[in-house]
């Protein structure tokens, strides 16, 4: 076995879901006590869902040095996010999820939706320059609008599990 076959990025990143799932928690709870409006806890909602996203990010991209340093290879990090779960989606869960941290770090610098790979993902999925809390949206479609965001761990150790194994029997 490779030492970089053990995934030493799915524990902080499932403690950072976690910590970040209670402050979302908490932000429901002041706009219950009326402390918070729905919109700014929704705002303040999308910072945190954009620090969990990229943090999702890093955690893709050094899987794909993993699994290149592991097979000697030098696959591309976007040929990699296109291993889908399922066929029924242009672009996987990981495509979504690099494309909304990519729109979260780059959003602000637009000043009309570029016409690019992150622009087309996001599309895909029904987020456009009119949606409204669009971390928010994708975060709901990716954990089927549970409140948990260690379902986006889920998905990204699944996916890595699932690189492994099939790059695995590629060798």
């Amino acid at each position: 076995m490779h030492f970089k076959e053990a995934d030493y990025r799915s524990t902080p990143l499932r403690i950072l879901c976690t910590t970040v799932t209670n402050a979302i928690n908490e932000l429901i709870a002041f706009v219950k006590a009326g402390v918070l409006d729905r919109i700014t806890a929704k705002e303040y909602a999308e910072y945190f869902y954009g620090a969990v996203l990229v943090a999702c990010q890093a955690y893709t991209l050094g899987t794909v040095s993993d699994v290149n340093d592991i097979k000697k290879s030098s696959h591309k990090k976007l040929e990699l996010y296109k291993n889908k779960e399922s066929e029924y989606q242009q672009y996987s869960s990981v495509e979504l999820i690099y494309a909304l941290a990519n729109y979260f770090k780059h959003n602000e610098e637009w000043d009309n939706w570029p016409i690019n790979i992150t622009t087309k993902t996001l599309h895909s999925y029904g987020i456009t320059e009119n949606t409204e809390f669009p971390l928010g949206f994708g975060i709901d479609i990716l954990t089927g609008e549970s409140q948990d965001l260690r379902k986006l761990c889920s998905i990204l150790e699944n996916w890595r599990f699932s690189l492994l194994n099939i790059r695995s029997q590629d060798s």
